[in-house]
């Protein structure tokens, strides 16, 4: 199973292996790019359903690592949202 690494606010996933990112954005969304994969989380999620968004987002981002055979999910969404 691919290892979560949750990031600080404004850092970027090491360059290096592929990984698979999961970020804010103005829309949900996945991306294939060179480095691997991004998950964007729709920010205007009403605040009572973003935390369960963000754990069903997690939890693709972590089934599509392990297919992809990827090492990493970064997370650069804050902790705190999930509890907002």
């Amino acid at each position: 199973m691919a290892q979560t690494k949750w990031l600080d606010d404004g850092a970027q996933p090491p360059i290096g292996p592929k990984f698979v990112l999961v970020e804010y954005g103005s829309s949900n969304g996945l991306h294939r790019h060179a480095r691997g994969l991004t998950f964007s989380v729709d920010r205007n999620v009403t605040p009572n359903l973003l935390e369960a968004h963000i754990e069903t987002v997690l939890s693709e981002a972590q089934t599509l690592a392990d297919f992809e055979q990827i090492d990493t999910v970064y997370v650069s969404i804050p902790k705190s949202a999930k509890r907002a």
